[in-house]
């Protein structure tokens, strides 16, 4: 939405992305996508060679800089030490399929897994279902398990498409940006979405459905360029007073939200 894949890479160096990946990691923790060790970004790399993905046995909210490996789309690794998660070909197969895609995330974060674990169809009942508007969010039903083959990673790109995010049937989601901001946002906003949607549907209330078309002009006007680097300087700033407080790693405010 903000940046071709070319500039992306013509405007920053490796080093100073893979930092802002694993800030985007830890902001994703404090926005209720922590589960243990498990969730993961990953970087298409500017070369060719294949993805960054942070290496295994890290809580999001520990990722640093020198927390990834480099594979090929063939899994192999090519550069940096640690576990290669078994879901590489999940992360491989989408930007296999999608050449613009220079980030994809994935998570177990549980207002979204609990829409994925469902026949909801998410929609866009406040603002932050508006960044779906117009792909929307479809869900992977070919199995409940990780997605750890090839085969189930070319399946799970397919289903993808060209939307942003893909509810993963009792399991978690992926989502996917042009740059690490979009991606981060991307992840944010689908957890508040389906949070609100899982609340709004308990309170036993007639949820009221905008109109499409106003629904999309509405994503036009609150989510240009601007207002996305806007409100990912806004969960950096949040990340920075988290971690003065707390330094890095698993913080009281990064706990699971009382339910």
């Amino acid at each position: 939405m903000t940046y071709s894949h070319t500039q992306y890479y013509e405007d920053q160096s490796i080093a100073s992305v893979l930092a802002d990946v694993a800030r985007a990691h830890r902001i994703l923790e404090l926005e209720g996508h922590g589960d243990m060790s498990m969730g993961h970004l990953s970087y298409r790399d500017p070369f060719g060679r294949g993805l960054w993905l942070k290496r295994g046995n890290l809580a999001l909210s520990e990722v640093e800089a020198d927390d990834f490996i480099l594979i090929d789309f063939d899994g192999n690794v090519l550069e940096g030490t640690g576990l290669r998660h078994l879901e590489w070909p999940l992360h491989a197969e989408i930007m296999k399929a999608r050449p613009e895609v220079n980030f994809v995330g994935h998570s177990h974060a549980h207002f979204s897994t609990l829409l994925a674990a469902s026949e909801e169809t998410l929609k866009p009942y406040n603002n932050h279902g508006v960044w779906f508007a117009y792909e929307g969010v479809p869900r992977f039903t070919d199995t409940s398990h990780i997605i750890t083959t090839v085969p189930l990673g070319v399946a799970s790109a397919a289903k993808l498409g060209n939307a942003q995010a893909l509810l993963l049937a009792n399991h978690g989601i992926a989502f996917v940006g042009r740059t690490v901001a979009e991606v981060t946002l991307t992840g944010i906003f689908l957890e508040k979405a389906a949070r609100f949607q899982v609340d709004l549907k308990s309170s036993g209330f007639v949820p009221i459905e905008p109109d499409a078309e106003e629904t999309k002009e509405k994503f036009d006007r609150i989510y240009p360029a601007k207002a996305q680097h806007n409100y990912w300087t806004f969960f950096n700033r949040r990340l920075e007073r988290v971690e003065t407080a707390f330094g890095i790693g698993i913080s009281p405010i990064a706990l699971p939200p009382a339910i």
